[in-house]
């Protein structure tokens, strides 16, 4: 038995030996993300339908405002670094995956979207307000800031008062048609928006609405 052995042991090794001797393998190695050089102008080449141009008229497009994406890092400053993306697109070998915002399974996980969001909108800078986000009401599973806000247009419709009354009233339908309406007030209560009244943002207390409520 011992006469088979070395042959046994060259039949397990063809396999590696197969592997080591293709010349044209090709080696994996880690590449870090990177910001690209032109900014916008190089996630536009491939990117450029309306939705993508109307962020340019945006309140994230104010080129005269530092603070902003545009102003900053351009698409990347929401979308993530996106070197390797570019290099690999333009050599058709696949699109490694950026920060992608929406609802489902084929998006970037919730956490990731909101993080990107407050990267920027977490503390007041560059006229913007502080968001409470992780203390509010609406820090619940199912939810992230695209869920109401529509960034990828000239115009979020969170800050257009019939625009804004269709986001709410996507969830908030019911509490809409019981909602107390101020009549002996003389107020025209079909005129207002959400926030008007409601800060959706703000710091959410369970025990001191409460005691609110009972008072």
């Amino acid at each position: 038995m011992r006469y088979f052995t070395p042959f046994l042991l060259f039949i397990f090794m063809l396999p590696a030996l197969a592997q080591t001797q293709q010349p044209d393998q090709k080696t994996s190695l880690h590449r870090e993300q990177m910001f690209t050089r032109d900014k916008s102008a190089t996630c536009l080449r491939c990117h450029s339908g309306e939705k993508m141009h109307a962020v340019k008229r945006s309140a994230h497009g104010n080129m005269d405002n530092e603070s902003t994406p545009l102003a900053s890092q351009g698409c990347e400053a929401c979308h993530g670094p996106g070197s390797i993306h570019v290099s690999r697109a333009h050599g058709g070998v696949g699109f490694p995956k950026m920060i992608d915002f929406g609802r489902g399974s084929k998006y970037s996980s919730r956490d990731t979207q909101i993080e990107a969001c407050l990267a920027c909108h977490h503390e007041a800078k560059g006229g913007r307000l502080s968001i409470e986000w992780y203390n509010s009401p609406h820090n619940r599973k199912g939810f992230n800031c695209s869920r109401c806000h529509t960034i990828h247009a000239e115009t979020d419709p969170m800050h257009d008062a019939d625009q804004q009354v269709a986001v709410c009233t996507r969830c908030h339908r019911k509490d809409l048609k019981s909602h107390r309406r101020f009549e002996e007030s003389n107020i025209n209560f079909d005129s207002l928006s959400c926030g008007i009244c409601h800060n959706v943002h703000e710091a959410f207390d369970k025990k001191a609405r409460h005691e609110a409520a009972e008072q």
